[in-house]
Protein backbone atom coordinates (compact mmCIF):
# COMPACT_ATOMS: atom_id res chain seq x y z
CA UNK A 1 0.00 0.00 0.00
CA UNK A 2 1.43 3.17 -1.09
CA UNK A 3 1.45 6.06 1.46
CA UNK A 4 2.35 9.43 1.00
CA UNK A 5 5.97 10.45 2.21
CA UNK A 6 5.32 14.01 4.62
CA UNK A 7 8.79 15.72 5.24
CA UNK A 8 9.23 17.09 9.17
CA UNK A 9 8.11 20.63 9.10
CA UNK A 10 11.06 23.16 8.40
CA UNK A 11 12.77 20.66 6.13
CA UNK A 12 12.55 20.65 2.40
CA UNK A 13 14.27 18.55 -0.05
CA UNK A 14 14.64 21.78 -2.69
CA UNK A 15 16.67 22.95 -0.15
CA UNK A 16 19.29 20.45 -0.03
CA UNK A 17 21.87 21.85 -1.93
CA UNK A 18 24.73 19.43 -0.65
CA UNK A 19 24.38 16.65 -3.26
CA UNK A 20 23.66 18.79 -6.72
CA UNK A 21 27.08 20.57 -5.22
CA UNK A 22 28.89 17.59 -5.48
CA UNK A 23 27.56 16.54 -8.46
CA UNK A 24 28.35 20.03 -9.88
CA UNK A 25 31.75 20.03 -8.39
CA UNK A 26 32.37 16.45 -9.81
CA UNK A 27 31.44 17.02 -13.33
CA UNK A 28 33.34 20.38 -13.47
CA UNK A 29 36.42 18.71 -12.82
CA UNK A 30 36.07 16.05 -15.52
CA UNK A 31 35.11 18.94 -17.64
CA UNK A 32 37.99 20.65 -16.76
CA UNK A 33 40.30 17.70 -17.90
CA UNK A 34 38.69 16.88 -21.10
CA UNK A 35 38.87 20.40 -22.05
CA UNK A 36 42.04 22.01 -20.87
CA UNK A 37 44.23 20.15 -23.79
CA UNK A 38 42.23 22.41 -26.21
CA UNK A 39 42.56 25.31 -24.07
CA UNK A 40 45.12 27.10 -26.84
CA UNK A 41 42.77 26.61 -29.99
CA UNK A 42 39.67 27.33 -28.39
CA UNK A 43 41.53 30.50 -27.30
CA UNK A 44 42.65 31.41 -30.94
CA UNK A 45 39.25 30.53 -32.09
CA UNK A 46 37.57 32.63 -30.16
CA UNK A 47 39.58 35.55 -30.71
CA UNK A 48 39.34 34.84 -34.34
CA UNK A 49 35.67 34.16 -34.69
CA UNK A 50 35.41 38.13 -32.62
CA UNK A 51 36.83 40.13 -35.22
CA UNK A 52 35.76 38.04 -38.09
CA UNK A 53 32.34 37.95 -36.84
CA UNK A 54 31.14 41.41 -39.29
CA UNK A 55 32.65 39.14 -41.97
CA UNK A 56 30.29 36.90 -41.08
CA UNK A 57 27.09 38.96 -40.55
CA UNK A 58 27.70 40.66 -43.75
CA UNK A 59 27.06 37.01 -45.31
CA UNK A 60 24.46 35.82 -43.48
CA UNK A 61 22.66 39.13 -42.96
CA UNK A 62 23.31 40.93 -46.05
CA UNK A 63 23.87 38.73 -49.41
CA UNK A 64 22.06 35.83 -47.92
CA UNK A 65 19.33 37.51 -45.96
CA UNK A 66 19.68 36.06 -43.22
CA UNK A 67 19.76 32.25 -44.15
CA UNK A 68 22.06 29.87 -44.74
CA UNK A 69 24.15 30.50 -41.50
CA UNK A 70 25.84 27.50 -41.58
CA UNK A 71 27.40 28.45 -45.91
CA UNK A 72 28.18 31.96 -43.65
CA UNK A 73 29.95 30.67 -41.39
CA UNK A 74 31.75 28.18 -43.58
CA UNK A 75 32.74 30.83 -45.70
CA UNK A 76 33.95 32.96 -43.13
CA UNK A 77 36.17 30.53 -41.50
CA UNK A 78 37.90 29.59 -44.37
CA UNK A 79 38.58 32.78 -45.08
CA UNK A 80 40.45 33.07 -41.67
CA UNK A 81 42.12 29.63 -43.04
CA UNK A 82 43.80 30.87 -45.77
CA UNK A 83 44.52 34.78 -44.83
CA UNK A 84 45.65 33.53 -41.27
CA UNK A 85 45.86 30.22 -40.19
CA UNK A 86 48.36 28.46 -43.40
CA UNK A 87 50.45 31.81 -43.64
CA UNK A 88 51.44 31.23 -40.16
CA UNK A 89 52.12 28.02 -40.48
CA UNK A 90 54.32 28.59 -43.45
CA UNK A 91 56.25 30.95 -41.05
CA UNK A 92 56.51 28.56 -38.38
CA UNK A 93 58.33 26.46 -40.52
CA UNK A 94 60.31 29.38 -42.06
CA UNK A 95 61.82 30.39 -38.49
CA UNK A 96 62.70 26.88 -37.70
CA UNK A 97 64.20 26.35 -40.47
CA UNK A 98 66.49 29.49 -39.83
CA UNK A 99 66.82 28.96 -36.74
CA UNK A 100 68.57 25.98 -37.09
CA UNK A 101 70.93 28.22 -39.54
CA UNK A 102 71.19 30.64 -36.60
CA UNK A 103 72.19 28.05 -34.50
CA UNK A 104 75.23 27.08 -36.94
CA UNK A 105 76.12 30.15 -37.54
CA UNK A 106 76.51 31.38 -33.64
CA UNK A 107 78.43 28.20 -32.81
CA UNK A 108 80.41 28.78 -36.21
CA UNK A 109 81.64 32.15 -34.52
CA UNK A 110 81.98 30.95 -31.06
CA UNK A 111 84.55 27.94 -32.26
CA UNK A 112 86.81 30.93 -33.60
CA UNK A 113 86.56 30.99 -37.40
CA UNK A 114 84.79 34.13 -37.00
CA UNK A 115 85.98 35.32 -33.90
CA UNK A 116 86.22 39.01 -33.08
CA UNK A 117 89.72 40.52 -32.65
CA UNK A 118 89.85 42.45 -29.73
CA UNK A 119 93.58 42.52 -30.49
CA UNK A 120 92.31 45.21 -33.59
CA UNK A 121 89.73 46.87 -31.61
CA UNK A 122 91.75 48.03 -28.86
CA UNK A 123 94.32 49.85 -31.29
CA UNK A 124 91.52 51.72 -32.96
CA UNK A 125 90.41 52.99 -29.85
CA UNK A 126 91.58 56.57 -28.43
CA UNK A 127 95.09 56.51 -26.97
CA UNK A 128 94.23 59.07 -23.89
CA UNK A 129 91.95 55.53 -22.70
CA UNK A 130 95.71 54.22 -22.13
CA UNK A 131 96.75 57.17 -20.49
CA UNK A 132 94.13 57.41 -17.39
CA UNK A 133 95.15 53.55 -16.59
CA UNK A 134 92.20 51.79 -17.81
CA UNK A 135 93.22 48.46 -18.78
CA UNK A 136 91.60 48.03 -22.43
CA UNK A 137 92.35 44.90 -23.14
CA UNK A 138 90.65 43.36 -19.85
CA UNK A 139 87.85 45.23 -20.55
CA UNK A 140 87.32 43.43 -23.66
CA UNK A 141 88.40 39.97 -22.62
CA UNK A 142 85.48 40.51 -19.95
CA UNK A 143 83.23 41.52 -22.75
CA UNK A 144 84.28 38.54 -25.08
CA UNK A 145 83.10 36.27 -22.50
CA UNK A 146 79.91 37.71 -21.51
CA UNK A 147 79.26 37.52 -25.32
CA UNK A 148 80.57 34.12 -25.77
CA UNK A 149 78.21 32.83 -22.70
CA UNK A 150 74.98 34.53 -24.48
CA UNK A 151 76.25 33.21 -27.58
CA UNK A 152 75.95 29.78 -26.36
CA UNK A 153 72.38 30.20 -24.24
CA UNK A 154 70.63 32.18 -27.33
CA UNK A 155 72.07 29.06 -29.72
CA UNK A 156 70.60 26.39 -27.22
CA UNK A 157 67.39 28.13 -26.67
CA UNK A 158 67.17 29.00 -30.80
CA UNK A 159 68.02 24.98 -31.35
CA UNK A 160 65.61 23.55 -28.83
CA UNK A 161 62.64 26.04 -30.70
CA UNK A 162 63.18 24.63 -34.20
CA UNK A 163 63.81 21.46 -33.31
CA UNK A 164 60.45 21.86 -31.46
CA UNK A 165 58.46 23.78 -34.58
CA UNK A 166 60.22 20.82 -36.96
CA UNK A 167 58.84 17.93 -34.93
CA UNK A 168 55.61 18.99 -33.46
CA UNK A 169 54.07 18.97 -36.93
CA UNK A 170 51.18 16.40 -36.37
CA UNK A 171 50.32 18.32 -33.56
CA UNK A 172 50.09 21.68 -35.37
CA UNK A 173 48.00 19.95 -38.01
CA UNK A 174 45.86 18.97 -35.00
CA UNK A 175 45.32 22.40 -33.82
CA UNK A 176 44.91 23.34 -37.25
CA UNK A 177 41.88 21.21 -37.50
CA UNK A 178 40.68 21.90 -33.96
CA UNK A 179 41.05 26.21 -34.33
CA UNK A 180 38.78 25.66 -37.92
CA UNK A 181 35.88 23.12 -36.18
CA UNK A 182 35.98 25.50 -33.07
CA UNK A 183 35.95 28.72 -34.96
CA UNK A 184 32.81 27.91 -37.33
CA UNK A 185 31.16 27.12 -33.90
CA UNK A 186 31.26 30.20 -32.58
CA UNK A 187 30.83 32.30 -35.58
CA UNK A 188 27.70 30.68 -35.96
CA UNK A 189 26.70 29.78 -32.75
CA UNK A 190 28.97 32.05 -30.81
CA UNK A 191 25.90 34.73 -29.57
CA UNK A 192 24.34 31.86 -27.84
CA UNK A 193 27.38 31.49 -25.63
CA UNK A 194 27.06 35.11 -24.89
CA UNK A 195 23.66 34.98 -23.95
CA UNK A 196 24.14 32.08 -21.52
CA UNK A 197 26.58 33.97 -20.22
CA UNK A 198 24.32 37.08 -19.80
CA UNK A 199 21.61 35.11 -17.98
CA UNK A 200 24.01 33.42 -15.57
CA UNK A 201 26.11 36.49 -14.40
CA UNK A 202 24.59 38.25 -10.95
CA UNK A 203 24.65 41.89 -12.55
CA UNK A 204 22.45 44.36 -12.88
CA UNK A 205 21.36 45.02 -16.81
CA UNK A 206 23.60 48.47 -16.77
CA UNK A 207 26.28 46.19 -15.37
CA UNK A 208 26.31 43.66 -17.78
CA UNK A 209 26.34 46.18 -20.68
CA UNK A 210 29.34 47.64 -19.01
CA UNK A 211 31.17 44.18 -18.88
CA UNK A 212 30.87 43.47 -22.53
CA UNK A 213 31.55 47.23 -23.52
CA UNK A 214 34.77 46.63 -21.80
CA UNK A 215 35.67 43.35 -22.87
CA UNK A 216 35.39 44.68 -26.48
CA UNK A 217 36.99 47.24 -26.21
CA UNK A 218 39.81 46.05 -24.49
CA UNK A 219 40.18 43.28 -26.56
CA UNK A 220 40.25 45.94 -29.49
CA UNK A 221 42.69 47.58 -28.52
CA UNK A 222 45.29 45.10 -27.57
CA UNK A 223 44.95 43.80 -31.13
CA UNK A 224 44.67 46.79 -33.03
CA UNK A 225 46.99 48.87 -31.14
CA UNK A 226 49.79 46.21 -29.82
CA UNK A 227 49.64 43.81 -32.61
CA UNK A 228 49.29 46.30 -36.00
CA UNK A 229 52.06 48.29 -34.28
CA UNK A 230 54.29 45.74 -32.92
CA UNK A 231 53.87 44.47 -37.02
CA UNK A 232 54.82 47.57 -38.74
CA UNK A 233 57.62 48.45 -35.99
CA UNK A 234 58.96 44.23 -36.69
CA UNK A 235 58.74 45.02 -40.57
CA UNK A 236 60.99 48.02 -40.66
CA UNK A 237 63.06 46.23 -38.07
CA UNK A 238 63.45 43.49 -39.68
CA UNK A 239 64.13 45.56 -43.21
CA UNK A 240 67.00 47.32 -41.56
CA UNK A 241 68.48 44.29 -40.29
CA UNK A 242 68.78 43.25 -43.31
CA UNK A 243 69.69 45.58 -45.62
CA UNK A 244 72.83 46.25 -42.84
CA UNK A 245 74.07 42.50 -44.05
CA UNK A 246 72.61 40.24 -40.60
CA UNK A 247 71.60 36.94 -41.30
CA UNK A 248 68.15 35.66 -40.46
CA UNK A 249 66.24 38.91 -40.91
CA UNK A 250 62.99 36.51 -40.38
CA UNK A 251 63.39 35.05 -37.60
CA UNK A 252 64.64 37.81 -35.14
CA UNK A 253 61.70 40.44 -37.16
CA UNK A 254 59.36 37.86 -35.59
CA UNK A 255 61.37 38.13 -32.09
CA UNK A 256 61.13 41.82 -32.69
CA UNK A 257 57.68 41.36 -33.39
CA UNK A 258 57.20 39.78 -29.97
CA UNK A 259 58.97 42.11 -27.67
CA UNK A 260 57.27 45.30 -29.19
CA UNK A 261 54.27 44.14 -27.81
CA UNK A 262 55.53 44.29 -24.63
CA UNK A 263 55.59 47.53 -22.92
CA UNK A 264 58.66 49.03 -21.98
CA UNK A 265 60.96 46.89 -23.78
CA UNK A 266 60.46 47.09 -27.64
CA UNK A 267 62.40 46.25 -30.93
CA UNK A 268 65.50 47.69 -29.78
CA UNK A 269 66.41 45.18 -27.13
CA UNK A 270 66.96 43.11 -30.84
CA UNK A 271 68.37 45.97 -32.70
CA UNK A 272 71.11 47.59 -31.10
CA UNK A 273 72.86 44.66 -29.99
CA UNK A 274 72.83 44.06 -33.86
CA UNK A 275 74.58 47.27 -33.84
CA UNK A 276 76.68 46.37 -31.40
CA UNK A 277 78.11 43.18 -33.42
CA UNK A 278 78.61 44.96 -36.72
CA UNK A 279 80.40 47.27 -34.63
CA UNK A 280 82.92 44.73 -33.30
CA UNK A 281 83.12 42.84 -36.63
CA UNK A 282 84.91 46.43 -38.17
CA UNK A 283 81.36 47.47 -39.88
CA UNK A 284 80.92 50.72 -37.98
CA UNK A 285 78.90 52.31 -40.88
CA UNK A 286 76.12 49.77 -40.91
CA UNK A 287 76.19 49.49 -36.58
CA UNK A 288 75.21 53.45 -36.91
CA UNK A 289 72.79 53.05 -39.63
CA UNK A 290 70.98 50.26 -37.82
CA UNK A 291 71.28 52.15 -34.22
CA UNK A 292 70.05 55.10 -35.43
CA UNK A 293 67.03 53.25 -37.62
CA UNK A 294 66.65 51.47 -34.50
CA UNK A 295 66.08 54.71 -31.96
CA UNK A 296 64.61 57.51 -34.33
CA UNK A 297 62.38 55.70 -36.32
CA UNK A 298 61.39 52.05 -35.22
CA UNK A 299 61.25 53.30 -31.83
CA UNK A 300 59.14 56.80 -32.52
CA UNK A 301 56.61 55.29 -34.63
CA UNK A 302 54.66 53.32 -31.86
CA UNK A 303 53.86 57.37 -30.96
CA UNK A 304 52.65 57.65 -34.00
CA UNK A 305 50.78 54.38 -35.08
CA UNK A 306 48.98 53.20 -31.83
CA UNK A 307 46.84 56.39 -31.35
CA UNK A 308 45.24 55.62 -34.40
CA UNK A 309 43.96 52.09 -33.15
CA UNK A 310 43.63 52.44 -29.70
CA UNK A 311 40.23 53.97 -28.95
CA UNK A 312 40.30 56.96 -26.16
CA UNK A 313 37.51 55.44 -24.45
CA UNK A 314 39.38 52.08 -23.82
CA UNK A 315 41.19 53.28 -20.98
CA UNK A 316 43.35 51.27 -20.55
CA UNK A 317 46.35 51.87 -18.30
CA UNK A 318 49.44 50.84 -19.08
CA UNK A 319 50.20 48.84 -15.85
CA UNK A 320 47.28 46.66 -16.71
CA UNK A 321 48.39 46.04 -20.23
CA UNK A 322 52.00 45.64 -18.86
CA UNK A 323 50.97 42.86 -16.48
CA UNK A 324 48.48 41.00 -18.51
CA UNK A 325 50.52 41.03 -21.61
CA UNK A 326 54.24 40.08 -19.52
CA UNK A 327 51.99 37.67 -17.14
CA UNK A 328 50.12 36.67 -20.14
CA UNK A 329 53.05 35.51 -22.31
CA UNK A 330 54.77 33.81 -19.83
CA UNK A 331 51.67 31.41 -18.76
CA UNK A 332 50.08 30.88 -22.02
CA UNK A 333 52.58 31.79 -24.37
CA UNK A 334 51.75 33.89 -27.18
CA UNK A 335 47.98 33.90 -27.31
CA UNK A 336 48.25 35.40 -23.54
CA UNK A 337 49.23 38.49 -24.58
CA UNK A 338 45.87 39.03 -25.77
CA UNK A 339 44.13 37.08 -23.15
CA UNK A 340 46.23 38.31 -19.65
CA UNK A 341 45.28 42.19 -20.25
CA UNK A 342 41.55 40.80 -21.04
CA UNK A 343 41.62 38.79 -17.74
CA UNK A 344 43.34 41.13 -15.57
CA UNK A 345 40.82 44.35 -16.49
CA UNK A 346 37.40 41.92 -16.43
CA UNK A 347 39.03 40.69 -12.80
CA UNK A 348 39.11 44.43 -12.06
CA UNK A 349 35.67 45.21 -12.97
CA UNK A 350 34.32 42.50 -10.73
CA UNK A 351 36.16 44.13 -7.72
CA UNK A 352 34.60 47.44 -8.85
CA UNK A 353 31.19 45.97 -8.80
CA UNK A 354 31.88 44.34 -5.72
CA UNK A 355 33.04 47.41 -4.44
CA UNK A 356 30.02 48.90 -5.31
CA UNK A 357 27.36 46.69 -4.34
CA UNK A 358 29.52 46.96 -0.80
CA UNK A 359 28.73 50.34 -0.57
CA UNK A 360 25.41 50.13 -1.28
CA UNK A 361 24.84 47.45 1.22
CA UNK A 362 26.36 49.43 3.77
CA UNK A 363 24.90 52.29 2.98
CA UNK A 364 21.07 50.51 3.50
CA UNK A 365 21.85 48.58 6.48
CA UNK A 366 22.56 51.92 8.21
CA UNK A 367 19.19 53.12 7.31
CA UNK A 368 18.17 57.00 6.89
CA UNK A 369 20.02 59.28 8.56
CA UNK A 370 17.95 61.39 11.56
CA UNK A 371 18.84 65.00 11.52
CA UNK A 372 18.80 66.67 14.86
CA UNK A 373 16.48 69.51 15.83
Amino acid sequence: MNKDVTLPKGKNIRRSYGPFVVAFSLMALLTYKVAFPLFRPLAWSALLAFFAYPVYRWLHQGLMKGKHENVAAALTTALIVLLLVVPAGFLATLLAKEGIKVYGQIVDLLSGSKAVDFASISERLPQWLETKGINISAHLSFLGDILKQAGRFLATQIASLSRNLLGNTLRMIYQLIAITVATFFFLRDGHIVLDFIEDILPLSEEEKVSLFTRAKRLLQAVVYGITFTAGIQATLGGLAWWKAGLEAPVIFGAIMFVLAMIPFVGTPLVLLPGAAYLALTGSWKEAIYLAIWALAVVSTVDNFIRPIFISEGSSIHILIVFIGVVGGLAAWGFIGLFLGPLIISLFIFFLDSYRKLWQVSASSSKGPSKEKP
